[in-house]
């Protein structure tokens, strides 16, 4: 009996350290999009996808102002629904930051883009992504 209680417990220990599922969490689809900032492609910074449940998707802007967007594995898009949706464009983002000496803390990077788009409270900024479609995204922002 001791002997069967060992096998249980080892493969209970077993279960939970693998986990049941082997998913990655929820369903994402394909996410792809463009941000323009007073009507010209932004060239730098990142895009924030934040789902009402699970991890939220990013992706790095493009010189081009594309973007591609990432939850669980490269590429892979963001969660199925609807998303609040954050910009971020700073000086380290397009390279402009001034250098910091040695000793001295690094100062927070200025952002490019006005500040309302880089919080999802603020942003006014919201999308939805489709299941089994190769969703596309414009974002344009204005001062």
């Amino acid at each position: 009996m001791l002997q069967l209680d060992r096998w249980i417990i080892a493969a209970s220990l077993c279960l939970l350290i693998c986990g049941c599922g082997g998913g990655n969490g929820l369903a994402t689809a394909p996410t792809t999009g463009e941000v323009t900032y007073q009507g010209k492609p932004l060239p730098y910074g990142s895009v924030s996808f934040r789902p009402k449940a699970g991890s939220p998707a990013t992706g790095d802007i493009q010189a081009d102002g594309t973007f591609t967007l990432t939850t669980y594995s490269d590429g892979d898009g963001a969660i199925v629904g609807m998303h609040e949706v954050l910009i971020s464009a700073t000086e380290a983002h397009a390279r402009t930051a001034q250098p910091v000496e040695a000793g001295m803390e690094a100062p927070v990077p200025k952002s490019l883009i006005p500040q309302k788009y880089t919080s999802f409270s603020t942003s006014g900024i919201t999308a939805e992504v489709k299941p089994g479609e190769k969703n596309h995204v414009v974002i344009e922002l204005k001062d």
